[in-house]
């Protein structure tokens, strides 16, 4: 599961632009949402109840974009066993998305799970490597075609304004040696947003596409994927109404809170 989690957090990095236009339409911000089980009729779920919430927060610096992004929730299960789940994520990567650097922490029950750290470098159509430091060092190749979590959402995003409705990346995050994922996104026409926060705060078009983001493990070649993500993706890459669908359960977070941030002056 901590795995799965940090795989959706990269969606929510709106990334680097080809055009100064469409640069400027991306927003960066921090946003606060609200997580529960999804309790809707048919809805099977491992758990009986959970309640958490999720911090993303994105600037733009000069050189790159720098993300901290934070999941917490406590949950019961069907057995009566109560689990407390934290997952925070650090990183930055460089405006041509050919570097990233990477911290991801995993705690259950306030105990450490999961620790990962080092810097990832990509060369333009020849793949590149992954350097850990933490929780060893060890090297691992990066294909050819992979992108890293900004510029994975950069070219979905420019899919959706151009009309694509399917489009799939080989995506490295570096939670793990084998962190290297299949995402495939089906795209769906733009629609109206729901009055909320940061619908008519944030000054863009209120409305957004409907994504459905499926992730496949490379490593193990499986037929079905570990995890999927369903949410709306606005104009300025803000994400509203989320579920994270685990399989055996899902969550739903809802956004409550929203801050704009100022870009730097480079």
């Amino acid at each position: 599961m901590n795995r799965a989690w940090l795989l959706m957090l990269a969606i929510a990095l709106p990334g680097t632009a080809d055009s100064v236009l469409a640069q400027a339409a991306l927003q960066p911000h921090i946003a606060a949402y609200r997580v529960g089980l999804d309790t809707r009729p048919g809805v099977a779920s491992a758990l009986i109840e959970a309640r958490g919430g999720l911090v993303i927060e994105w600037r733009r610096e000069c050189d790159g974009w720098l993300s901290r992004q934070r999941l917490g929730f406590v949950a019961t299960t069907d057995d009566g066993a109560t689990i407390n789940h934290d997952v925070r994520f650090t990183s930055w990567e460089a405006m041509d998305g050919s570097r990233l650097r990477y911290v991801v922490r995993s705690f259950e029950n306030d105990r450490l799970q999961d620790e990962y750290r080092g810097i990832a470098e990509l060369q333009q159509g020849d793949g590149g490597v992954a350097d850990f430091t933490t929780p060893r060092k060890e090297t691992v190749e990066l294909p050819p075609g992979t992108v890293f979590p900004t510029e994975h959402i950069r070219q979905v995003i420019e899919a959706a304004a151009a009309g694509s409705r399917f489009v799939s990346h080989q995506v490295f995050d570096g939670f793990g040696f084998d962190s290297l994922t299949q995402v495939t996104s089906v795209i769906g026409a733009a629609r109206p947003l729901e009055p909320g926060p940061g619908v008519a705060s944030e000054g863009g078009s209120g409305s957004a596409w409907p994504l459905n983001m499926a992730y496949y493990n490379v490593a193990r070649d499986e037929q079905a994927p570990e995890f999927e993500a369903t949410f709306l993706l606005d104009d300025k890459g803000i994400l509203h109404d989320v579920g994270l669908d685990y399989g055996d359960f899902r969550l739903e977070a809802s956004l409550e809170q929203l801050e704009l941030l100022a870009p730097p002056d480079c």
